[in-house]
């Protein structure tokens, strides 16, 4: 038998019992399993049967196939684990173009904004922001009080909030 017979004959069988074929597979795996997945699987088989002319029961021989190819998905569905949320997102590259072209131009705002504060501003909002010291921490190595790292804070901040805001505004135009 040909190769292009062979395909023909199975795609003769798929139509002619396919929908039979997948409800037989849906009573036999669980939820989780696809039944018209595990059809795929037993036509992709059937494809590699050397002589195909040879089976007599050509419906037997599927159905039977195809509880062989139930087992198998039952036996592997019970050893295989969900992949956890954190797994997933793993797999997806969070960094797209834009968000990369927008986390440069909000580095550059930011950049921009921290040089146009005083000395002392920026001194205190780097600590916070970048190395996470708490205002005592901060008022201890700048010898300040942590009043004065409040007001400075609270400075800096407005300045950032600005100067991020007015180039945001400047950009829209």
């Amino acid at each position: 038998m040909t190769p292009f017979a062979r395909r023909q004959r199975i795609a003769q069988w798929a139509r002619n019992w396919n929908a039979g074929l997948t409800r037989f597979l849906r009573r036999r795996v669980p939820g989780q399993i696809d039944p018209e997945d595990l059809a795929q699987e037993v036509y992709v088989r059937l494809l590699r049967v050397e002589q195909l002319e040879l089976i007599e029961e050509p419906q037997a021989y599927l159905y039977r196939m195809a509880s062989n190819v139930a087992a198998e998905w039952r036996m592997r569905a019970c050893y295989s684990k969900p992949h956890s949320a954190e797994d997933l997102e793993a797999l997806v590259e969070p960094a797209t173009p834009e968000s990369l072209c927008h986390d440069a131009a909000l580095k550059r705002q930011l950049d921009e904004a921290l040089k146009s504060m005083s000395a002392m501003v920026r001194a205190v909002v780097c600590l916070k922001v970048r190395d996470g010291m708490s205002h005592e921490e901060i008022a201890r190595h700048l010898t300040i009080t942590t009043r004065m790292v409040r007001r400075l804070l609270t400075k800096g901040y407005a300045q950032l909030r600005e100067h991020i805001v007015l180039d945001r505004h400047s950009v829209n135009r």
